[in-house]
């Protein structure tokens, strides 16, 4: 999991026009586009998908708030192209854009480094989690995790709201559409969760 920053973000003083609202499903920077550095999520929810040689494409990561996403080095004079595109899950999708890093205070920097840091922790960690889980069981990490980070309580029920079809849980996770919708019924059936459309409702995620 990653952690926030927002206690890291100095309030006074701030720049609005450094700020960006996003729409459900508008493109906050594209694949292959010269990266403009990073940015902090401030609520909402943003996929980061790549597009692979093959034509196909895979979710990489779910951003919630708190989060930093983006691609930049710390030579300011160096072009960097992204690396997947970035795209608002909900309206009302808030963005604010990290100024250039030369300027930033020594703890703004140090949190970017810890986001790079987790970035590539994570990204042997699904490799990792590909190899070692069967499809169903990395399915439910995925769900419980999303729960974790950016859903909301009820008591001992926990519902999640995330744009995501099956196809695209599918691509989250590194399995098929089918075996998210089995997966999906088989909870539901042992009354673990219930589900419609962009919403899961976790009986108890204690115990999940």
């Amino acid at each position: 999991m990653y952690s926030s920053v927002l206690s890291f973000i100095p309030r006074p003083h701030q720049d609005t026009s450094c700020e960006s609202t996003y729409g459900k499903g508008k493109t906050i920077y594209k694949q292959k586009e010269l990266s403009k550095g990073f940015y902090l999520l401030k609520s909402g929810t943003v996929k980061l998908q790549r597009v692979l040689p093959s034509g196909e494409s895979t979710i990489i990561r779910i951003i919630s708030p708190g989060q930093i996403f983006g691609e930049k080095t710390f030579k300011e004079d160096r072009n960097v192209l992204n690396s997947s595109f970035a795209i608002a899950l909900q309206d009302n999708t808030e963005i604010e854009k990290i100024a250039c890093i030369s300027t930033l205070p020594e703890q703004w920097i140090q949190q970017i480094m810890n986001h790079l840091a987790q970035d590539a922790k994570e990204n042997l960690a699904r490799y990792e989690r590909v190899i070692s889980m069967e499809s169903e069981t990395r399915i439910r990490y995925y769900m419980k995790d999303l729960a974790q980070r950016i859903g909301v309580k009820y008591g001992d029920e926990t519902l999640l709201k995330i744009n995501l079809t099956h196809q695209e849980w599918a691509k989250y996770t590194d399995t098929s559409r089918q075996t998210v919708t089995q997966t999906f019924s088989k909870l539901k059936k042992q009354g673990q969760i219930t589900y419609s459309r962009n919403r899961i409702l976790f009986r108890n995620l204690d115990t999940f």
